[in-house]
């Protein structure tokens, strides 16, 4: 059983430093110093974040007009949420507004017949015939049995490895 082992400790209590009134007005003013610096340090801080999103706001609004001037270009209104103003009367006409889809262009390919004196020119308009498009189910069936098939040979390679180890006698 561990033994205990009285300690008596003295506790020396200090006495406070006597501050005198000059000590005191030289304090106070280091205070209003040290608070003037401090607020000061405070307004640069707030207009170095200022100035770094002033130029985001600029971007905003340049952005803005770029989707505005685009959006009158194209022919396209810009979808802003509008308050809906009160119905005064029922016989109102609604406007409609017409957006043209922008025509695919044909790709033309020029074949030269011969090359005498004649030369024909014929014009030619070819689609390329686009495979037809495999829902996502059979990408992922396909992916999956890709998958399991490297599997299964990298399985077989490994215990062709080791059997021929053990017969060898590794």
């Amino acid at each position: 059983m561990p033994r205990k082992i009285d300690l008596e400790v003295e506790t020396v209590v200090k006495p406070k430093r006597e501050i005198t009134d000059a000590q005191r007005e030289h304090l106070n003013k280091i205070r209003l110093l040290a608070m003037a610096k401090k607020a000061e340090l405070k307004e640069i801080t707030l207009k170095s974040k200022l100035a770094k999103t002033v130029p985001k706001q600029e971007l905003a609004k340049q952005y803005d007009e770029y989707i505005a001037q685009k959006a009158v270009t194209t022919h396209k209104p810009v979808v802003k949420p509008k308050p809906e103003p009160e119905p005064e009367s029922e016989e109102e006409e609604e406007e409609t507004i017409i957006v043209k889809k922008p025509k695919k262009k044909i790709k033309k390919k020029i074949i030269f017949e011969s090359e005498s004196e004649d030369e024909e020119a014929v014009v030619v308009h070819k689609k390329k015939p686009q495979p037809p498009k495999q829902p996502l189910e059979n990408l992922v069936y396909q992916s999956n049995k890709d998958q399991l098939y490297q599997r299964m040979v990298e399985e077989r390679i490994r215990h062709a490895m080791v059997g021929y180890g053990n017969s060898l006698g590794v």
